[in-house]
């Protein structure tokens, strides 16, 4: 995540909504519990049906239970009161691990949200914590723009992430049910993902996304495979300064939200390639490349 997004994903609510957070009244002042955490049994605790995060693996709810067994919850979950019961905003994680953990109430803190905000600290949360894969991250930005009427521009400035990002990740819900089940168990990439969104062909992305997986390829090794018109790739020449150029690369996309090309030779020399699709990433590219 560049400093610009973390600095965007620091600012107060009103922020990130485009304006300043709505003022309450003398009398919802006097019964606002946001301030402090309130222990809530788990019982009246409801999960958000529009939580971002749709997977959460057995493995890590088992070892966050277990130090919940040992130490108790650290950090209190946030929820919002609906209908005489407590709806997730923020740390449904928690709130597992904690019913596996055996507890009957957990600290909690209490908002006055609506729903656009409720969906936009979800988002947060998650993406700060780096806990949605590139499908779950893709229809939460969907969704924003669906519900609310937002442009990807418009996503992006109050989420504090480029607009490519965006439409990269949008770009991942058109590919076949079948590749996108890869992605939501992570055994694709979303560098993989942007790869595989460049063809058109359904079949033959399909058929790249199952050989990707089945070989371990890495996203450089299904580009190549690509480009060589689905012929079996040759092998590496320097297996470990390839690797290496593997995971600059993914730094850089990570960082940047663009697609990177680094290729190098046995003499030391190489390039870096930036792809765009379209005038607007090209114009997002320049203006990056560009800035002071």
């Amino acid at each position: 995540m560049t400093t610009k997004s973390k600095s965007a994903l620091g600012k107060g609510m009103g922020a990130l909504l485009g304006g300043t957070a709505p003022q309450m009244n003398k009398e919802e002042k006097t019964h606002d519990k946001s301030s402090n955490p309130l222990l809530i049994p788990l019982h009246k605790i409801v999960a958000n049906k529009e939580q971002p995060r749709k997977i959460f693996k057995d493995k890590e709810l088992l070892e966050l239970s277990a130090s919940i067994k040992e130490n108790g919850v650290i950090q209190p979950i946030t929820v919002k009161e609906e209908e005489g019961k407590f709806v997730i905003i923020a740390g449904e994680r928690r709130y597992r691990a904690s019913k596996l953990a055996g507890l009957e109430q957990i600290p909690a803190i209490v908002k006055r949200v609506t729903k656009k905000e409720t969906l936009v600290m979800a988002l947060i949360e998650n993406i700060q914590r780096s806990d949605l894969n590139c499908v779950e991250e893709a229809l939460a930005y969907y969704q924003l723009m669906n519900e609310f009427e937002l442009t990807q521009e418009e996503v992006a400035k109050k989420l504090g992430k480029d607009r490519s990002s965006i439409a990269n990740h949008l770009r991942v819900l058109k590919l076949p049910r079948e590749v996108v089940q890869l992605l939501q168990k992570e055994e694709l990439s979303f560098g993989h993902a942007k790869i595989l969104a460049g063809l058109k062909e359904p079949e033959r992305v399909k058929r790249l996304a199952r050989e990707a997986v089945d070989a371990n390829l890495s996203v450089r090794e299904l580009e190549a495979l690509v480009k060589k018109k689905d012929k079996p790739a040759t092998p590496k020449t320097n297996k470990f300064f390839d690797e290496k150029l593997d995971a600059l690369e993914q730094k850089l996309e990570r960082k940047t939200g663009f697609h990177f090309d680094l290729k190098s030779k046995q003499n030391g020399k190489g390039t870096i390639s930036i792809k765009f699709n379209n005038e607007a990433e090209f114009n997002d590219i320049f203006e990056f490349l560009t800035r002071k």
